[in-house]
């Protein structure tokens, strides 16, 4: 698998889950491929969504500051979406 190259990712939107303080982020690569990342605000850990294999996978700690720091750049200039709802019970 090639190393994706997470400076030239261009985000799309953010949905932001306020009770658990998460972020779910999508983005697209150079080629146009979808890439999704949860973010955990509280612990700082990042994980990539990887479609083929239906998992999460956890990012590095350099790659998840450069993930988390992508996202506060564009935080601004893209839709956020926030829900502030309650998980069942």
């Amino acid at each position: 698998m090639v190393k994706l190259n997470y400076s030239e990712l261009s985000f799309e939107h953010l949905v932001i889950f306020e009770n658990d303080s998460s972020i779910f982020a999508a983005a697209r690569t150079g080629d146009n491929r979808s890439r999704i990342f949860l973010i955990y605000e509280n612990t700082g850990n990042a994980y990539t969504r990887n479609g083929r294999a239906d998992s999460w996978e956890s990012l590095n700690e350099y790659d998840s500051e450069l993930i988390r720091n992508r996202v506060a750049e564009v935080r601004g200039s893209i839709p956020v979406y926030k829900l502030t709802g309650s998980h069942p019970s």
